[in-house]
């Protein structure tokens, strides 16, 4: 079983093998910081060229895993990353276009109802196989919002899943942990050591993977819990860290 380290003592972690290393990214509190809505967070060109260039360096063994869908992640990014797991896994670059669930669709419109009559206050993502409660902009309705996604997912068959200020209603089929299996099975990615960088709890399911990979995973932001056995302060401290790798 995996032990929770204390993130206060865990160091910064080691160079990047560009030959040796598959990196499966965050975005959002990893790469780019946090914004008060998804659609206003802005990734620089420093980032973007330096996310190509290392894609390049590293022959392709480099994927995003994002709960944004894969149009939004693109849409940050600039289509810096040609491998991309959206919506926790349950959307892959290589599937195609993702397909519209029924669930979801009922659940988007039992949301919409509760918000038209003051039940609900907060931001409504519609990822397409997912449901996002955004609650950064209004954090005094969390406890409102958690209440409202469970009765919601109850009703229609969902799974909820947590994060930092939102809550998901997910199809509950995959997660991070499936995506970085998948992408680990096949080249570029086959016979290379990973590496997970996440910041939120949703993370955890791909640092566990990465672990049973014989891997390592770098926690990023404010120490917490976690099966991490490195931590990054920050999205700059990530920047300069893959930077790094570019000079390995």
């Amino acid at each position: 079983m995996l032990q929770q380290a204390d993130s206060k003592l865990l160091a910064p972690p080691p160079p990047i093998g560009v030959r040796r290393h598959a990196l499966f990214l965050d975005l959002d509190g990893t790469l780019v910081d946090f914004a008060a809505h998804p659609e206003q967070v802005i990734a620089s060109e420093e980032l973007r060229l330096l996310l190509a260039n290392l894609s390049r360096e590293m022959n392709g063994a480099i994927a995003l895993i994002t709960g944004r869908t894969i149009a939004s992640a693109d849409a940050v990014l600039n289509g810096a990353l040609i491998h991309v797991a959206g919506i926790h896994g349950a959307e892959r670059r290589v599937l195609g276009a993702p397909s519209v669930n029924a669930s979801i669709s009922a659940a988007l419109e039992h949301a919409r109802a509760l918000i038209a009559n003051g039940a609900l206050q907060v931001d409504v993502e519609d990822k397409g196989l997912a449901l996002a409660f955004h609650y950064r902009r209004k954090p005094e309705f969390a406890d409102a919002t958690r209440r409202a996604a469970a009765e919601i997912a109850h009703r229609h068959g969902l799974s909820v899943l947590e994060g930092k200020m939102v809550v998901e209603l997910t199809l509950g089929q995959q997660t991070k942990a499936d995506a970085v299996r998948d992408f680990m099975a096949a080249p570029p990615f086959a016979d290379r050591e990973p590496i997970a960088v996440g910041d939120d709890i949703t993370d955890e399911d791909a640092f566990g993977a990465v672990a049973a990979l014989g891997g390592q995973s770098v926690l990023v932001g404010a120490p917490r819990e976690t099966i991490a056995r490195f931590r990054l302060a920050d999205t700059q401290s990530v920047f300069d860290w893959l930077k790094s790798g570019l000079a390995s």
